[in-house]
């Protein structure tokens, strides 16, 4: 019980640190014309948010949270010192409450014109005035994925002596995949209450995409492809237009897109484990990466001759191939750490923690 109320302590402390971080950069940041001199400003605040995950121990809050602050607001924040966020640098008019929710949290608002006008709100408020809390169908069909895997997980290491690594690491990858989709969900239904805005879709059915191109930047978390597309990828491509020409250029700026994003993963690897990697993670993406860009001249050359792969195809290659790559790269750390059995403990824990709460209540 300790534990888990000295972890929400200093969960507590370092959301308020980071509010107050970005209500500095609300108020003072954003006065500073953009470019060189408002970076210099936020630089101090970057730092701070690099460092705050290796402030908490827990692996629910290190794998889910940390990201958020270390990666994603810190991004953010590189995109709001040369203005070239759509939602907390190009809308002055944006509340504070909302600057600081976008920033640290996987959400975008939606833009519709009355938003890229500056003008009112698209209003989610209800007739009585209370903000919708909205789930969609998805969320549940992952939360009961989710839920079917960790039950599986605990019954195998349960009744198993001797678990074959391949299906640990299958049913591992399985409910972090679902579990990444849930936390998202949740987050930005939560947002919902206090942004009172439409929320750009964060995936769009992963499972149904038909190429590593389609799943990594129109599919699975978008929010983060996104980031990736305004901070690496097109400033990458036109610093080799010059160079390659137009044509060419995109290759460049897709292989640095996906050593980036290996990198982050990576630190947040660092963040749950406090170890030295060992770049399996990044490997993952630089191989990913380099299939993205075979795959992007192989579809130019097949549409001159008008061929094209069915979906019954390319959507199981596809899904196959990430699934297989990601069992064997991407969670095999984690699960050497101890990561699998230490999030389970985490669970168990918390609903102790709450039932204990209710009981003295």
């Amino acid at each position: 019980m300790e534990a888990v109320e000295d972890e929400l302590r200093n969960f507590i402390k370092v959301m308020i640190t980071v509010s107050l971080s970005l209500t500095y950069c609300y108020f003072i940041c954003s006065r500073i014309p953009k470019g060189k001199f408002r970076l210099v400003s936020v630089l101090p605040v970057i730092s701070i948010f690099a460092f705050f995950p290796l402030i908490l121990s827990s692996f629910f809050l290190q794998f889910y949270f940390a990201p958020c602050i270390g990666w994603l607001a810190n991004f953010k924040l590189l995109l709001f010192a040369f203005g070239k966020d759509d939602n907390i640098s190009i809308n002055p008019s944006i509340p504070l409450l909302d600057f600081i929710l976008v920033t640290i949290f996987p959400i975008k608002i939606k833009q519709t014109k009355a938003f890229q006008n500056n003008t009112n709100k698209e209003s989610l408020l209800s007739n009585t005035g209370k903000c919708v809390f909205k789930l969609d169908l998805g969320f549940f069909i992952n939360a009961l994925l989710w839920s079917f895997m960790v039950q599986m997980y605990v019954i195998y290491k349960e009744h198993v002596s001797s678990m074959n690594p391949i299906v640990v690491h299958f049913l591992y990858s399985s409910r972090m995949m679902f579990g990444i989709q849930i936390q998202f969900a949740l987050i930005a239904a939560l947002a919902k209450l206090f942004i009172s805005q439409e929320l750009e879709p964060q995936f769009n059915n992963p499972h149904l995409s038909t190429s590593l191109g389609n799943f990594w930047s129109k599919r699975w978390n978008l929010m983060v492809s996104n980031l990736l597309k305004s901070t690496i990828h097109e400033p990458t491509r036109s610093l080799f237009i010059p160079v390659l020409g137009r044509r060419w250029a995109i290759h460049p700026a897709i292989l640095a897109t996906y050593v980036v994003s290996g990198l982050m993963h990576e630190l947040m690897h660092f963040y749950v484990g406090r170890t030295w990697p060992t770049w399996e993670v990044t490997w993952f993406f630089i191989i990913h990466g380099v299939c993205v860009t075979i795959e992007v001249e192989t579809k130019k050359k097949a549409s001159k001759n008008g061929w094209k792969l069915h979906p019954i195809i390319s959507t199981p290659l596809t899904v196959g191939f990430v699934m297989a790559t990601g069992i064997w790269l991407c969670y095999a750390e984690l699960i050497h750490w101890g990561a699998d059995a230490r999030e389970i403990e985490e669970y168990v824990a918390l609903v102790d923690f709450v039932k204990h709460r209710l009981r003295i209540a």
